[in-house]
């Protein structure tokens, strides 16, 4: 079993049963719906037919929503679809009216005010590219520097741009409201750029007595990039959303930020997720290109936590074989990687606690001896991330009792979450971690396990057992 995660984005190509089954069972750990796009009720229906396939497969797939963020969109257009001409110029305007090939409106002044002549715009997701040639008070006017389409409410971004817009607005915390309802496991938070943002979301969950839900912080602009450090401090990981950062920034320093931010993000023990043409080309071929398997293949040997698949899965043609493409790549690389190196590479607090003692001791005793896989009991998950944060040669299996728990640990590395009784004593620790690990692994006679855990269960709340132990 991979230990690098997949993410698959849900959309119009992959909204039936059978789709999201197959792709579950091709790799997909996190089922991903992006409600800028998706309504409620298709995420009603998605998460209900994900809960019903892991019951079937005796699997936890984790769920992730995305906000919409504060993020600007144009006005309504007199046709669904308006075709731009490069070379021809079109106004962009303070107004509510109606657009067209030669207009188009905007909902906040700002963007007028704050834009300068030669400043570059892009529409619906940068796939259009403008140019201020000239601005009067409440008017833009724009080069349009190649052929392109809009449709009502396509994106517009000014890179460098800053507007005062709530993070959250009212569409958004009816989004974390829902999230709650249904009980999903990660929101990804679009346009963050500092750690209020953050910790505004944090609040509305706070409100409903909701502490399970993991914040995902989605990096797009240069401001995220120079507040990284205080947006990690209160995130549980970061999405390296290099789509939005190629338009925000010059596209050929995207590579350098994607392992900057990788190796800052493994540092502080969060977790890391890149997204955005991982293997783009198969969203209309069968087969990836070759660049896009370097690509994936790097992500890996960087040791990300998860990969994201976007349009591919979304509204490509081919959503399951892209799933499967990527699985098959990620397997392959990772039997390049050097475990042991790795383990001695991975920075260690001076100050360690034992229940990081005992995890880093389980990672180096699991390399040493080949274990086929280490088995952590955990009631909150924190010791199996500890784990997961070492980088460990073989699988992570995450037994707890807690079904949010265990989902909510489906995007880390390495790890295989279960949902089962919690053991009352050593020896039925030991009873189910080999029972678990023979279940989902066919092991063999003669194969080893590390098992840790934490006893006496009434009086100690930190790891501090481990055993090894032999299939017989």
């Amino acid at each position: 079993m991979n230990k690098t995660k997949m993410i698959g984005t849900l959309g119009p190509s992959s909204s039936s049963y059978d789709v999201i089954r197959e792709m579950i069972v091709s790799g997909v750990d996190v089922i991903r719906i992006n409600m800028s796009y998706a309504t409620f009720e298709f995420a009603k229906e998605a998460i209900l037919n994900v809960r019903k396939i892991n019951l079937e497969q005796k699997i936890e797939t984790g769920i992730m929503l995305d906000t919409r963020g504060p993020e600007v969109r144009i006005g309504g257009l007199e046709k669904p679809v308006i075709k731009l001409e490069k070379n021809k110029l079109i106004r962009i305007v303070y107004s509510d009216i109606i657009g067209n090939q030669d207009m188009i409106s905007v909902p906040y002044k700002d963007i007028i005010t704050h834009s300068k002549i030669g400043d570059e715009l892009y529409l619906n997701n940068a796939s259009v590219k403008l140019v201020v040639v000239n601005k009067d008070e409440d008017t833009l006017v724009c080069s349009i520097k190649n052929d392109g389409v809009v449709k009502t409410e396509s994106t517009i971004n000014i890179p460098n741009v800053s507007f005062d817009i709530p993070f959250l607005s009212s569409y958004d915390k009816e989004i974390i409201k829902f999230a709650v309802e249904m009980q999903v496991d990660y929101l990804a938070l679009s346009h963050v750029k500092e750690e209020m943002d953050v910790l505004d979301v944090n609040d509305e969950l706070i409100g409903y007595n909701d502490n399970n839900i993991q914040l995902i912080s989605k990096i797009e602009n240069k401001q995220a990039i120079d507040e990284i450090d205080k947006i990690l401090k209160v995130s549980d990981g970061i999405i390296i959303a290099r789509g939005d950062l190629g338009i925000e920034l010059d596209i050929e320093k995207v590579p350098s930020i994607q392992k900057k931010l990788s190796k800052l993000v493994k540092d502080k023990e969060k977790i890391c997720v890149i997204a955005t043409e991982m293997l783009a080309s198969m969203e209309d071929s069968e087969k990836p290109t070759r660049a896009e398997v370097s690509d994936v293949a790097n992500a890996v040997l960087d040791q990300t936590d998860a990969l994201m698949l976007g349009s591919e899965t979304a509204v490509g043609n081919f959503p399951v074989q892209a799933v499967r493409t990527m699985n098959s790549i990620i397997d392959e690389i990772e039997k390049e990687i050097d475990y042991n190196d790795l383990l001695l590479e991975i920075s260690r607090n001076e100050e360690i606690n034992i229940s990081k003692a005992i995890a880093y001791s389980s990672v180096d005793s699991a390399n040493r001896v080949k274990a086929s896989a280490i088995v952590c009991s955990t009631m909150s998950g924190t010791t199996a991330k500890d784990i997961s944060n070492y980088r460990p040669s073989c699988p992570v299996i995450a037994v707890s009792p807690n079904s949010k728990v265990v989902r909510g640990l489906s995007i880390n590395y390495g790890i295989i979450p279960l949902n089962v009784g919690m053991a009352e004593n050593t020896d039925e620790l030991v009873e189910i971690s080999m029972a678990a690990s023979k279940k989902i692994l066919n092991l063999n006679q003669g194969d080893k396990v590390v098992i840790v855990g934490s006893f006496p269960l009434e009086s100690v709340n930190y790891t501090n057992f481990m055993k090894i132990e032999e299939v017989k």
